[in-house]
Parts: structure tokens; sequence; C-alpha cells
């Protein structure tokens, strides 16, 4: 059962079209199981973000996922991935 649905931004579907096969395909599945929030059905490395309300990171080896959760709706949106370095300027 479908808890959340999952939006992708073109910024973040641009970034992750960019990346290798093998660690694309990671990513998309790390991605696909927010549609599971808060009941992922494999742990995940997830903090909340100060300062920003429904803000979340994933870490992915040297990647970050911020989304944000929207409980109302019941939709996450996927906004930036990036690597750690450049991801929260």
């Amino acid at each position: 059962m479908v808890r959340y649905k999952v939006i992708v931004s073109s910024r973040a579907d641009k970034f992750i079209s960019e990346l290798d096969k093998r660690f694309r395909r990671r990513i998309i599945v790390e991605i696909s199981d927010l549609e599971n929030f808060p009941f992922f059905m494999k742990p995940h490395d997830i903090a909340k973000l100060r300062g920003r309300k429904g803000y979340y990171r994933m870490r992915v080896g040297g990647l970050r996922i911020i989304f944000r959760v929207d409980k109302d709706r019941r939709m996450v949106y996927v906004e930036k991935v990036g690597y750690r370095e450049a991801i929260y300027e």
C-alpha cells in the first residue's frame, strides 16, 4: 500500500540522470521507498533539517537527497540531490 506520492523536481531529476548507471539505480530505489514514509521497507539514514519545517535529508553514500513532506496532501517532494559539499548551499 502506497502511503505518499513522490514528486521529483526537474533539478533533482537532471542530477540523477547524469550519474553513472549503477549509482543512478541505487538513488532511484532509495527515492522510491519514500512512498512508504515514515514506514520504510528498509533502513535509511534520514535526519530532519534544522530551521526548515518538514524538510529532511537522506544520505546515500556521498550524496544527499533533500526532500519535503506534506503530511496533509500525503506527498513527498524531492527537491535537491547532490554531493554533500554543495547540497546545503
